[in-house]
């Protein structure tokens, strides 16, 4: 994996991997540490592969990284991905279960983007979505947030656009 952050470009942005993490949301993740918050990524994507730069681009330490991942199995004296993924995968309802299987504590703030988001949002104190609106400096799309929009407004959870509120996007 390391290779591939090493080496693979994002097909559309053309640069690095490590080069597309949000710098608001970098700031906002320092702000945080600087005020003795311990803050945990949890993704929907694959925990073990966001592991791997989550220290570089975020000032995540590995261990406070939760997301889907392959069933661990020791044999032999060592410990093996096993033929399965833990369940539930880390998206929808499994997020905050995750979170609590990890933490022990529901959020206290979260923040998400996506419709598999919104348990999660819908646990935390405070709830932040981001608003992929910025197709200039990024991507605008809507779709697979449809919800998680719809429920921000129900629930008055910030909003935040990327157009409007982000100077700087990465």
């Amino acid at each position: 994996m390391q290779e591939f952050f090493a080496t693979v470009t994002h097909p559309t942005l053309g640069v690095p991997y490590t080069k597309v993490g949000y710098r608001p949301m970098r700031e906002l993740l320092d702000l945080l540490d600087a005020n003795d918050f311990t803050v945990f990524v949890c993704s929907g994507g694959g925990r073990d592969f966001m592991r791997v730069v989550s220290e570089q681009m975020y000032g995540i330490p590995r261990e406070r990284v939760i997301g889907t991942a392959a069933a661990v199995q020791y044999r032999d004296g060592e410990l093996c991905h096993a033929n399965a993924i833990e369940q539930p995968i880390d998206d929808g309802t499994g997020k905050p279960e995750h979170i609590w299987m990890r933490t022990g504590r529901k959020p206290l703030l979260a923040a998400g983007n996506a419709d598999g988001d919104v348990p999660m949002l819908e646990t935390a104190r405070f709830s932040i979505l981001l608003d992929h609106d910025d197709a200039r400096r990024e991507f605008a799309y809507a779709k697979g947030a449809e919800q998680a929009l719809a429920e921000a407004r129900q629930h008055d959870w910030t909003v935040v656009s990327m157009r409007a509120d982000f100077a700087t996007v990465f």
